[in-house]
C-alpha cells in the first residue's frame, strides 16, 4: 500500500539513519508510529473513484497529507514522505465518527527507508502561504475544518508540493 506521511525533516533524517526504531528491540513495535493518508476504499468511495483511479486516489491522499503537514510539523515548508509499505504495518481503519475516514487515513506502525519511494516538498516560495495557512489552524483544527479554511485552500490551489527522489532528502529547500 502507497502511504503518504506528513514528517518534520529530522524526522526524516532520524527515519533514513535508522534512528526511529527502539534500539535492541527483537519485536517490532506494533502501536501506531505515524498518521498517514494513503487510497483506502473510503477514501475511493468518497471521492466516486473506480478502481482505475488510483493514480487521482494517490494524489488526493498526498493532498490530504499535505495539509496534515500543516499541524503536524512545524517546519518553514511541508515534507510528506510516500512509502510502499505492506499490509501488516498499516492500520486502514481509522473511523470518523463510526464510519470509515473519507479521507484515507492510516495509521502506521513502522516504516524503514528503503520502503519510501518519493519525497514531496514546497518550494521555497511557497513559505508565506505555508505560514499563512498554519497560522489560519488552531492546534485542534480537525482535517475537514481545515480543508473549508481560505488559507489552507489557497496553499493547496495555489501550492503543489514537488517530488524529489528519497536521495534528495539533504538537498530540498529549507
Amino acid at each position: 500500500m502507497m502511504v503518504f506521511l506528513p514528517l518534520s525533516r529530522s524526522e526524516a533524517v532520524a527515519l533514513r539513519n535508522g534512528t526511529t526504531q527502539q534500539p535492541g528491540a527483537s519485536e517490532p513495535d506494533r502501536s501506531p508510529r505515524w498518521t498517514g493518508h494513503a487510497a483506502t476504499d473510503a477514501l475511493m468511495s468518497s471521492h466516486e473513484y473506480d478502481a482505475a483511479a488510483t493514480e487521482d486516489a494517490d494524489y488526493a491522499a498526498l493532498c490530504y497529507a499535505g495539509v496534515r503537514a500543516l499541524t503536524r510539523t512545524q517546519d518553514r515548508l511541508r515534507l510528506v514522505l510516500a512509502a510502499e509499505v505492506t499490509d501488516a504495518d498499516v492500520n486502514v481503519d481509522v473511523d470518523l465518527g463510526g464510519a470509515a475516514d473519507p479521507y484515507g487515513e492510516v495509521q502506521v506502525h513502522q516504516i524503514q527507508w528503503r520502503a519510501v519511494t518519493a519525497l514531496f516538498s514546497d518550494e521555497r516560495e511557497s513559505a508565506a502561504a505555508v505560514a499563512a495557512a498554519r497560522a489560519a489552524l488552531d492546534g485542534d483544527t480537525t482535517l475537514p475544518d481545515a480543508l473549508q479554511i481560505p488559507a489552507v485552500q489557497a496553499l493547496m490551489d495555489d501550492h503543489d508540493l514537488l517530488w524529489y527522489a528519497p536521495a534528495e532528502l539533504d538537498q530540498l529547500p529549507d
